[in-house]
């Protein structure tokens, strides 16, 4: 395969094979000539248009065109590769998607030899001052781009997009009060914000959120349990609703069987639902979660690189669980494993193990840019562990698919994995429905704290917090209950008998 040159208006070569043809643009930055359209003939002649390319090299001038000192050394327009004085830049995000699409043969030849930036990190260190470098090639383009964008394309992700969106619902006849739910996800940010939740007791309406976030995302123009919203900044300025391509597909996740989403159906082209039901009146039956729902979307992780790439790198996460990691589940991807033995080994696991394996395999057979998932209350089959593990692994995948997730939840482990500007806690008194942020951060939090941030005196009705409460009211002294519990309490419980007995004292002499 070579390089050729073509000056400005001449045709592309005909019959042309094996070959990359730069049209030269005279197109000065500043007075710097670099830019280049390449268009690529494979070994069948198959003509791929890619893009805009400007290339520079190590110590030029506005005296002398790229093109000029490419004709120089090479003593004519074609060539094989350039020295390791030059380097190239692509110049928007199109020109790496097409060269992407090329054969891996082709696409690492041209990246390799033009000493594309992006393929070669190391460059941008290496020639960063030059003036060319600064003035032209990166005129246009910001060093964030570039590792956002252009270098998440050549390593098979999809480049990262910031969303800033709403759910808002009016007030409803059918017992549903307004609400106005505010989603941001900003690129690279530490922690993710890629993964939301809504948390709040039963019955606050976490489910009947989700739900009405389907419904509206199936038929655009129902916004009778609410939709989504963007901002708009036309003369009205306010809010408008998501465009049609805001997001490409939808999937939907429960393993409820009370859960009211819609089941999957033939004319629902971007809409998927992961779940316990074959219709609105039928649940699966059990082999079908596995030798149908499993075993299909495991094909096709197993069948496509990428897919499988990624399968492996949610699995791998998910070994932070001790059990998973002892299952041993990335050999399944080995060729001597059928569908017969995969099938069993999955009999064999803990219904919960089995749930996440399932779930995560149908996410990243079905997960592609811009996807939105929404999980009703993963934590049902899910101890906290394997739960955490759980999040992480999708929160990688949606980094590397450019995708959100919004989780309706009761535990606080889901919260630990996610900062507070993720969280909504939902409220709710008769048909008034308040959304909250916590007030404390929520990421890396202990459990037992964020269940009293988001359950506060439910907590304190319940449970150890009650049996504590009445000794204290008894008028037991710290001694004498830690005796009577035979110095069974937990450190969490010593501390809630210390502060109810001051309370407590505080209040007697006061």
């Amino acid at each position: 395969m070579q390089f050729i040159l073509l000056d400005r208006g001449e045709k592309l070569p005909i019959d042309a094979k094996n070959l990359v043809c730069l049209a030269i643009d005279r197109w000065n930055d500043y007075s710097f000539v670099t830019m280049f359209y390449m268009t690529v003939f494979d070994e069948e002649g198959q003509e791929s248009h890619i893009g805009n390319i400007k290339i520079g090299f190590e110590k030029q001038t506005i005296d002398i065109s790229t093109y000029q000192k490419i004709q120089e050394i090479f003593s004519g327009k074609i060539f094989d590769r350039l020295p390791e004085t030059f380097f190239s830049l692509g110049q928007d995000v199109d020109f790496y998607i097409e060269i992407w699409k090329l054969p891996n043969h082709i696409k690492r030849f041209i990246l390799e030899n033009l000493n594309d930036v992006v393929y070669k990190p190391e460059l941008v260190n290496k020639f960063n001052n030059e003036p060319v470098f600064e003035t032209s090639l990166m005129r246009d383009l910001r060093e964030q781009t570039i590792k956002d964008q252009f270098s998440r394309i050549l390593e098979d992700k999809s480049p990262l997009s910031e969303f800033h969106f709403y759910f808002i619902r009016t007030e409803q006849e059918e017992n549903m009060g307004k609400i106005n739910l505010e989603f941001n996800v900003v690129p690279n940010s530490m922690p993710s914000s890629n993964i939301h939740a809504i948390i709040g007791r039963n019955g606050v309406g976490k489910t009947t959120l989700l739900n009405g976030m389907i419904k509206s995302f199936i038929d655009k123009s129902d916004d009778k349990e609410g939709a989504f919203y963007q901002k708009h900044f036309g003369f009205s300025k306010g809010v408008k609703k998501i465009s049609d391509d805001y997001f490409s597909y939808l999937i939907a996740v429960s393993f409820s069987i009370f859960d009211p989403f819609i089941p999957n159906q033939e004319n629902l082209q971007y809409y998927w639902y992961i779940g316990l039901k074959e219709s609105n009146e039928k649940l699966k039956e059990p082999q079908a979660y596995f030798k149908d729902d499993f075993w299909q979307s495991f094909s096709k992780c197993k069948s496509f690189s990428a897919k499988k790439e990624r399968w492996l790198n949610a699995i791998r996460a998910l070994e932070s669980d001790n059990n998973f990691a002892e299952m041993q589940l990335s050999n399944l991807m080995n060729n001597d494993f059928n569908e017969e033995k995969i099938l069993k080994s999955i009999k064999r696991m803990s219904s919960g193990h089995a749930s996440v394996l399932l779930i995560i395999t149908q996410l990243v057979a079905r997960v592609e840019e811009k996807t939105l998932v929404l999980l009703d209350e993963p934590e049902i089959h899910l101890h906290p562990p394997l739960l955490s593990a759980f999040i992480r692994a999708l929160s990688e995948l949606l980094d590397n698919r450019n995708g959100i997730a919004i989780i309706a939840t009761h535990s606080p482990v889901v919260l630990q994995e996610i900062p507070k500007s993720c969280v909504w806690k939902i409220e709710r008194t008769g048909r008034r429905t308040d959304p909250f942020r916590p007030k404390i951060e929520t990421f890396g939090e202990n459990v037992g704290v964020l269940t009293r941030e988001v359950f506060g005196l439910e907590v304190m009705k319940s449970g150890f917090h009650r049996i504590l409460t009445k000794k204290v009211e008894e008028g037991g002294s710290y001694d004498e209950i830690v005796s009577e519990f035979q110095e069974q309490l937990g450190s969490e419980a010593k501390i809630l008998l210390r502060t109810l007995i001051k309370l407590r004292d505080n209040q007697n002499n006061g």
